[in-house]
């Protein structure tokens, strides 16, 4: 144990967690080994911690929850309350949260609103302090929240998107996995798989990094690109855009169609940009795109050794 632990968590109950002397811990509380509680925090009945999670001071952790092995819950963060829902009074709901989480500081996580239904946020996720994760969400695995990011009731996220700062996310809306939403955003549709997102719920293009990192083949990046220009750059009608979207032999792609299938709220749509856009944004853009950093880095290279 490291020195923070030795000065401030002096006892046990009956295992191998350490809980300080100054947390309120209802008797009631599953904990496993290894897990640590800071002083202040407040956990009520009905709370079941994990293998190795460690409560930050001054957390508050409601009734209903589960929390899995590994994770990290930052300074005053809430997890539990009550659904932000006009006539929700009692807390009848119940919170799921995987392994290997880090949940920041001052993070809010809202019960579900039915006992029969959970908030959940799956394994190996990253919401940033002072996000907000309203009733009945549910999150996958391997996600970035960034700062400030609000998301309303019942929003769902796929595997591996991330959410930049400040973003809103109306209630009900879909993002599929690897997208990437821009700071100061606001989501009133759903989001394609792949896509990136700026500003009013418009697609502004792919994200091939993720698509990358997540070892994408070259085949298979061809087709998400081929089916974003059906979607987002011929001026088809989605129904239309969606027939030739079939013709592409491509898991991925599929993947997409599904997606889009069983929208109910409609999708983001293209970015058109205004005259100042283009010059500013896009054109140097495409400038740099043309310009292959290496092949200026070789020359430069050659022209030094030839002054030698």
């Amino acid at each position: 144990m490291g020195l923070y632990a030795i000065l401030l968590f002096s006892r046990k109950r009956g295992g191998l967690e350490m809980i300080h002397e100054k947390a309120i811990v209802d008797k009631e509380v599953v904990l496993d080994e290894g897990v640590e509680i800071g002083p202040y925090a407040v956990i009520e009945k009905g709370v079941r911690l994990g293998k190795g999670v460690k409560i930050s001071p001054f957390v508050h952790l409601k009734s209903n929850i589960y929390i899995g092995d590994n994770t990290f819950v930052g300074t005053g963060a809430v997890i539990g309350e009550n659904p932000q829902m006009l006539g929700s009074r009692e807390n009848l709901g119940k919170i799921y949260v995987g392994k290997n989480n880090i949940i920041r500081e001052y993070v809010t996580i809202n019960s579900s609103s039915h006992p029969e239904k959970y908030t959940s946020i799956g394994d190996n996720n990253f919401l940033m302090a002072f996000s907000h994760i309203a009733h009945d969400c549910k999150l996958g695995n391997n996600i970035v929240i960034c700062n400030g990011t609000m998301l309303a009731g019942h929003v769902e996220i796929q595997d591996k998107a991330f959410i930049s700062a400040d973003v809103g996310i109306q209630q009900f809306i879909r993002i599929g996995a690897l997208t990437m939403i821009g700071g100061l955003s606001r989501v009133t549709r759903d989001v394609p798989p792949f896509m990136m997102v700026v500003g009013g719920s418009r697609v502004r293009g792919l994200n091939i990094v993720g698509m990358k990192r997540d070892l994408f083949t070259k085949e298979d990046i061809k087709a998400v690109k081929k089916a974003y220009s059906f979607l987002y750059r011929q001026g088809l009608q989605l129904k239309i855009a969606l027939s030739k979207l079939e013709s592409i032999d491509s898991e991925k792609v599929k993947r997409m169609i599904i997606f889009i299938l069983s929208s109910k709220k409609g999708i983001c749509g293209s970015h058109k940009s205004s005259f100042m856009e283009k010059i500013f944004l896009d054109y140097p853009y495409l400038l740099r795109t043309r310009v292959s950093g290496y092949n200026l880095h070789q020359k430069q290279k050659e022209l030094i050794m030839q002054n030698k």
